[in-house]
């Protein structure tokens, strides 16, 4: 008589080491993704809760995106850029790691100063503080030490114009009051733009794997005015609950520029997006080349209460 076989019943070990192998598993993908995180928000712990808007470049990965070169140059007056080299002997892409800006200012006036962030690669905090007096001086200026409230800074005579260092490769320049609450936050005494909820949420999302990342909460007053001109223009508004506006590109992006809208429900994201779709297909008169031709590349999906709209912006390279 044939003995029937039956499957050998599963140890007890070899139970508990596959509970544990998942488990590790599972832990260490939480903390990879928690790094992640931890490392596109971490600029939001060095700006101030004042900003309303943001522009990060990150120079290593811009090298190696055709897309971010190119719309950087569409953008940025040369004039500037070849100041800089000419009075500091200073490339800024290859001198330095990282370039971010944003505009502050209180509640009544959203958008009252500009402050800028630089963090050396090839150059110092020392080195690119000493290129900021050669660039206020070539112009007629002075500057002088000034001991703010948070720490001390150098500022030209005025006061217009402020510059501290914040640790051996990072500069931030900007007005007096700019300075002061950048230098605030990195001691803890004023607080951060991760404290701003919209930028907070939306940020990871723009900053994740760019080379150039930019968001902006709009005022209250702009949606109004610009559905406004829309109204006059004859155009569809399609703006309406904006909440944030960003932009992103991809690192190693050969061409394509991503805005990123995130409105205050999706029914109307929906509705927002069909009246883009509507005035990328019928454009204004007034519009001419490159525009029209940038226009023409355009391509508008939603994701819940996210608009996003991606151009292929080469042809901008040539145009202008």
């Amino acid at each position: 008589m044939k003995r029937t076989s039956y499957p050998r019943p599963v140890s007890r070990s070899l139970k508990v080491a596959a509970v544990v192998s998942i488990s590790v598993t599972g832990m260490l993908f939480a903390a990879m993704q928690h790094a992640k995180t931890l490392r596109t928000t971490r600029l939001l712990h060095q700006l101030p809760s004042t900003a309303r808007a943001v522009l990060r470049i990150d120079s290593a990965a811009l090298e190696k995106t055709a897309a971010g070169k190119t719309l950087l140059a569409a953008l940025v007056a040369t004039e500037q850029l070849s100041e800089i080299e000419m009075v500091c002997a200073l490339d800024p892409f290859e001198a330095l790691s990282e370039v971010v800006a944003w505009i502050r200012g209180p509640d009544d006036q959203p958008l009252q100063s500009i402050g800028v962030m630089l963090k050396g690669r090839a150059a110092s905090a020392g080195t690119l503080a000493a290129c900021h007096r050669a660039l206020v001086e070539g112009r007629g200026g002075t500057v002088l030490r000034l001991d703010g409230p948070s720490g001390p800074m150098l500022a030209n005579r005025e006061q217009q114009s402020a510059i501290a260092v914040i640790d051996d490769r990072t500069i931030v320049a900007g007005s007096v009051t700019t300075v002061s609450e950048a230098i605030g936050v990195q001691r803890g005494t004023a607080p951060a733009l991760i404290e701003r909820r919209s930028i907070a949420a939306r940020w990871p999302f723009l900053a994740r794997g760019s080379s150039i990342s930019a968001i902006l909460e709009p005022p209250g007053h702009w949606i109004s005015a610009l559905e406004r001109v829309a109204e006059r223009l004859g155009g569809p508004f399609a703006l309406e609950g904006a909440q944030t506006i960003g932009l992103l590109v991809e690192s190693g992006s050969a061409g394509a520029v991503v805005f990123s809208i995130d409105v205050s429900s999706a029914e109307l994201a929906a509705e927002n997006a069909a009246r883009m779709r509507d005035w990328i297909t019928s454009p204004p008169e007034h519009l001419e080349p490159p525009w029209t031709d940038l226009l023409r590349t355009a391509r508008v999906s939603v994701r819940d209460r996210s608009i996003e709209v991606t151009v292929d912006v080469s042809s901008l390279s040539t145009a202008l």
